[in-house]
């Protein structure tokens, strides 16, 4: 089984949406972390202060089978494709461990056999 990490870049508060999302379209769930933008449609002044807006960066592991459905809900729930709504993006994943709910993608591989590069 091929997992696959969707990164998601959206405005700071709408990482939740990007999770129920993903979620009602068969993901077990996200990670949200914050960080600030920098893109050129983050660039802002107020009084002379450059504004660094907040960004949520999602994390939403799945199974290959559902990359491109989990893509097209983020893509059409938060528009994604109309300039300076985010970015979504895949990274291919060789090995994960510490996936509680993996058991409802595929079978569960004990820590020591993903470790053993022979067994991989």
């Amino acid at each position: 089984m091929n997992l696959e990490l969707i990164v998601t870049i959206v405005d700071g508060g709408n990482g939740g949406d990007v999770v129920d999302l993903t979620k009602e379209a068969g993901a077990s769930g996200g990670t949200i972390l914050h960080g600030r933008g920098s893109g050129v449609h983050d660039v802002g002044r107020f009084l002379g202060l450059e504004i660094e807006p907040e960004k949520d960066i999602v994390l939403t592991l799945v199974p290959e089978s559902l990359t491109n459905t989990m893509l097209k809900v983020i893509g059409d729930g938060l528009k994604i494709g109309q300039a300076g709504n985010g970015i979504a993006f895949v990274i291919d994943l060789a090995k994960v461990i510490g996936i509680t709910k993996i058991d409802q993608y595929s079978q569960v591989v004990e820590l020591d056999d993903l470790l053993d590069e022979n067994k991989a």
